[in-house]
């Protein structure tokens, strides 16, 4: 072959050389298809694998190309023959109905193409009789046969450019973490006895208002022995709540094993799940329904217990705050888990409408972990060791000081001596000694706030003596005597009776009674009267009691 005509061969853009193959596959085609029709079932095997190479076409592809009929040629008048076009759709709803279906979708306040299907003879009617609507027959008999489908299609282009229409959130980057973390409800724990599992969540102390930036805490307690951890955190995010996190990770005194958590993002993310499924430590990651608060209920027990219960819900914002709060924390997390027994749930059962539950014996957290025997001897000195040198006293100490120092700056007020530049009397006149503390603990009940208790409801059972008992027959003869004697002229009968069983602080007493006496005289007298007319009732008409009238048998 000459050099040129081979430089012309592949200096050929690749548009032209595709359109080439295309044309030999075609012609490819052609003649097989001729061959196809005549062969055995052995010849046409061979025909298909030769074209399959030849090609590329899958197997399914080549015999619709290869059974597909011919086209067939039209004759002209002059005797030419005209190749049949390819076949096409024909459009059978024009613009004129699209125009008249844009009106009606928007009066349907943009329903879908299946709701709108639905409503569509309807609404035009109803427009058509208000005046609102005029439809030439063509176009309306060509809506009301739309498919649903061929509404959607049309409605396309012009939902497209409505703003706002249509519009759904892409899925956020946390969705997909959330499909990959199992769920686990409140009785997935049973087959959980070693320490380790926890349970993990957010407070917000806002005040009651979202707005604005503030503190949050994170939460961890542990599901077999009641271990619980706590941390500030001065803004809600992943990476900050993965810190702090592993933070509480060194802390605890056993080997953490897996975490639950809710939906929100701040757990929900690629982060997290990373950290989880690192080599070497193999987090299990799991998530409790959405909604579904019962499904961390240790969690958010001690959420009430721990956070709600010494914090509160004032609106905490500043640095000094987070600090506070972190010393608070400290204090309290060797409070609880040392010195702090708790009830643990042993097994509940129902019986009818009451809910029959037993416990165990009351454990500190710490006891409840050395008994659990998954602690090194080593790791069990340590934290008994702990435990000694804690002294409870200074611990509640510091809590309650930091629980003064927080409803300051929750208040918005200055602090009067924890400046680095306080003098020492000022210091001294704002934290007291331990002293003086120890000798408030025997006396600080009394300052307290009482207790709220809930007004009980009457049962109608008497818990102590009547005191008008003696004298019941008497008091019912006045009463019946003189129907309308008062409380007070029979008060007065009854001292000038009794002078050293009866006085006036019983007055309140003797109203009650006698309310309770004329209710039972009336229900009386309704029963006797009800008994009288039914024995009228049961009467013949010949009988002659049965014409005695009712009141007179009274």
């Amino acid at each position: 072959m000459p050099r040129g005509l081979a430089g012309n061969d592949r200096s050929k853009p690749p548009a032209a050389a595709a359109v080439n193959d295309r044309q030999r596959r075609g012609a490819a085609l052609d003649a097989a298809r001729r061959r196809y029709r005549g062969l055995s079932v052995i010849g046409k095997r061979r025909l298909l694998d030769e074209l399959q190479e030849l090609t590329g076409y899958h197997r399914k592809s080549l015999l619709r190309l290869l059974n597909r009929p011919e086209p067939v040629a039209v004759a002209e008048p002059g005797g030419s023959l005209l190749q049949p076009d390819k076949p096409h759709h024909r459009r059978r709803y024009g613009p004129e109905v699209v125009e008249a279906l844009v009106p009606l979708w928007e009066a349907s306040d943009r329903l879908c193409g299946k709701r709108l299907q639905a409503l569509l003879p309807l609404l035009v009617e109803s427009l058509e009789s208000h005046g609102h609507l005029s439809l030439e027959p063509p176009v309306r008999e060509a809506l009301l046969a739309m498919s649903s489908a061929t509404i959607d299609r049309m409605l396309a282009p012009i939902r497209k450019q409505s703003g706002g229409n249509g519009w759904r959130r892409p899925p956020r980057a946390y969705s997909a973490v959330r499909r990959r973390v199992p769920v686990r409800t409140f009785k997935g724990w049973d087959d959980h006895s070693e320490p380790g599992w926890l349970e993990i969540d957010l407070v917000a102390h806002c005040g009651g208002r979202m707005e604005g930036r503030f503190l949050w805490t994170l939460m961890a307690t542990d599901i077999a022995t009641g271990w619980s951890e706590s941390l500030p955190i001065v803004m809600r995010d992943g990476a900050v709540v993965l810190t702090a996190l592993q933070l509480i990770r060194r802390q605890l005194p056993f080997p953490l094993r897996g975490i639950d958590a809710d939906n929100d993002p701040v757990f929900m993310n690629q982060l997290m799940e990373a950290w989880c499924d690192r080599p070497g430590q193999e987090i299990v990651l799991t998530r409790s329904r959405a909604y579904k608060s019962n499904d961390q209920a240790w969690v958010e027990q001690k959420n009430g217990m721990l956070v709600r219960r010494v914090v509160g819900y004032q609106r905490l914002v500043s640095l000094e705050a987070a600090q506070v709060l972190g010393e608070l924390y400290g204090a309290l997390r060797l409070f609880t888990n040392l010195f702090q027994p708790s009830f643990k749930l042993k097994s509940s059962e129902r019986d009818g409408g009451r809910i029959k539950r037993q416990h165990h014996p009351p454990r500190t957290p710490l006891q409840r972990l050395l008994a659990t025997g998954q602690v090194s001897e080593e790791r069990a000195d340590q934290l008994r060791e702990l435990q000694r040198g804690s002294d409870p006293l200074v611990l509640l100490k510091t809590i309650r000081r930091c629980q003064g120092r927080l409803a300051v700056l929750a208040s918005g007020e200055q602090g009067t001596g924890l400046g680095p530049g306080a003098a020492v009397g000022d210091r001294t006149q704002e934290i007291r000694s331990l002293e003086v503390f120890l000798g408030d603990l025997q006396t600080l009940w009394q300052s307290s706030q009482p207790r709220r208790r809930k007004p009980r409801t009457r049962t109608g059972k008497r818990t102590r003596p009547d005191p008008f008992e003696a004298d019941v027959a008497s008091i019912e003869g006045w009463l019946q005597a003189e129907p309308l004697l008062g409380s007070r002229e029979l008060m007065e009968r009854l001292v000038a009776h009794n002078p050293q069983r009866y006085s006036d602080r019983q007055m309140r007493s003797l109203q009650r009674r006698l309310r309770s006496y004329r209710l039972q005289r009336i229900e009386l007298e309704m029963a006797e009267t009800g008994e009288v007319q039914c024995d009228a009732n049961d009467q013949e008409p010949g009988d002659p009691i049965a014409a005695i009238p009712v009141e007179s048998l009274r």
